[in-house]
């Protein structure tokens, strides 16, 4: 797997050589952490769905469920990195 080169240093602060490539990796950030609300928002409503109709067990039920977890867990990670 290759590694993301990193934009910012951490000397005293944040610097950054190039800008524009700075604002453009924060804006990806951003659109990814925007993207897993939307799609936990959407988890969310088919789960109540799924309850409803008593389907707590069923494959579909458990696949959401564990994708809303792993969401969850990304989200978190950006929240720890002051994305939110």
């Amino acid at each position: 797997m290759k590694e993301m080169e990193r934009i910012t240093r951490t000397d005293d602060g944040y610097t950054v050589d190039n800008l524009e490539a700075a604002i453009a990796r924060l804006a990806a950030f951003e659109d990814a952490y925007f993207e897993l609300i939307e799609e936990q928002e959407q988890l969310a409503h088919e789960l109540d769905k799924l309850r409803s109709e008593g389907k707590e067990k069923s494959v579909k039920f458990r696949e959401c469920l564990g994708k809303k977890m792993m969401n969850l867990n990304a989200i978190m990670l950006f929240e720890r990195h002051g994305i939110k």
